[in-house]
């Protein structure tokens, strides 16, 4: 990177776009990864499909709090295109929209919004995805 958000992106594979739009798709995937609650804090409305503070949420005490299975993540995970859900192509029958979507799940399947920490695959040389510690005064 040259410094200059206006550049162009050399890489393999190619991205198409400039230098600021690599950094704010990069920003995108760790905001997405990284934003995390205490488990059941937020739900999804029925009615709207919208996420909501959860009506009868208690919040954990610190010991709780010490386990990957009481966090869970905020924002939905993005997929390898780009987006947070499948769209199908316009102009296709309904039988290629769902052939289309159905193969793009299988290469790429869609993960739980609210999936817990311990739930993320470890990363390489690595027993988990995510490490907990508490720091300072546990009251």
């Amino acid at each position: 990177m040259t410094g200059d958000l206006n550049a162009d992106v050399h890489s393999n594979p190619m991205f198409p776009g400039k230098e600021r739009h690599f950094l704010r798709a990069q920003l995108a995937r760790i905001f997405a990864a990284t934003t995390i609650s205490p488990k059941g804090l937020f739900e999804i409305d029925e009615e709207t499909n919208l996420m909501k503070f959860a009506e009868e949420f208690t919040m954990p005490s610190c010991d709780e709090l010490k386990s990957l299975e009481t966090w869970s993540n905020v924002a939905p995970s993005i997929l390898k295109n780009g987006r947070t859900t499948y769209i199908a192509p316009e102009g296709l029958d309904e039988e290629a929209k769902e052939a289309f979507l159905s193969e793009a799940a299988e290469k790429d399947p869609q993960v739980e919004r609210f999936r817990t920490l311990n739930e993320h695959s470890p990363l390489l040389g690595m027993e988990t995805a995510w490490i907990s510690k508490v720091a300072g005064d546990a009251q």
